[in-house]
């Protein structure tokens, strides 16, 4: 057996191994994002010695809960982590005219972070859409993704308008149920 090229392997497979316990991945994780981390924090912080307490709290925790964290993109899981945690540093500082001035300067979703969300919630909609019946799958895509008439739908699979109304309901409310009630009407309203 070879000795694996830590440098050379996806952040999935370093997750996979530091859920094993192997340090040398978890040592690569660190290595291959604390400086774009450190810029961040030190960004929201504008102090040194705050930055590194947030990156080391921020890796300290993946490598204390690496059995049950489930993560599904490394870098944007980072990256929030970070953020959160500066932010939650400044909160617990004492607040000064220059903290305060500093929040309100925050963008509240930055760029990086939305593409993330979208990206994420994308993926979380696909996913529940994937576990409907296969016709009530087709149905809610033509309504929803192909703009198809409840009228197109129900000539085009042969039944009738009330049955693809049934199906479209069936299929609201699976996705209410599961991507939550203000989500939902967010994205299906």
């Amino acid at each position: 057996m070879y000795p694996i090229d830590f440098k050379e392997i996806s952040d999935d497979q370093l997750l996979t191994l530091v859920k094993e316990g192997n340090h040398l991945a978890f040592q690569q994780i660190y290595n291959r994002y604390w400086e774009k981390l450190y810029g961040n924090a030190y960004n929201v912080l504008n102090d040194k010695s705050l930055s590194e307490d947030v990156l080391h709290d921020v890796f300290l925790d993946i490598w204390l809960r690496r059995d049950e964290i489930q993560i599904q993109n490394l870098y944007g899981y980072l990256f929030k982590a970070v953020r959160n945690n500066s932010l939650l540093k400044i909160r617990n500082e004492k607040f000064t005219a220059f903290n305060l001035s500093m929040i309100e300067q925050l963008e509240q979703i930055p760029e990086i972070e939305l593409h993330l969300n979208q990206k994420e919630l994308k993926s979380t909609i696909d996913k529940e859409i994937e576990k409907l019946p296969a016709r009530c799958r087709d149905i809610f895509y033509m309504s929803r993704y192909q703009d198809y008439s409840i009228s197109e739908i129900a000539l085009h699979f042969n039944i009738s308008k009330r049955t693809v109304e049934n199906q479209l309901h069936v299929a609201l409310k699976h996705l209410r149920t599961h991507l939550g009630a203000t989500l939902f009407i967010l994205l299906f309203s």
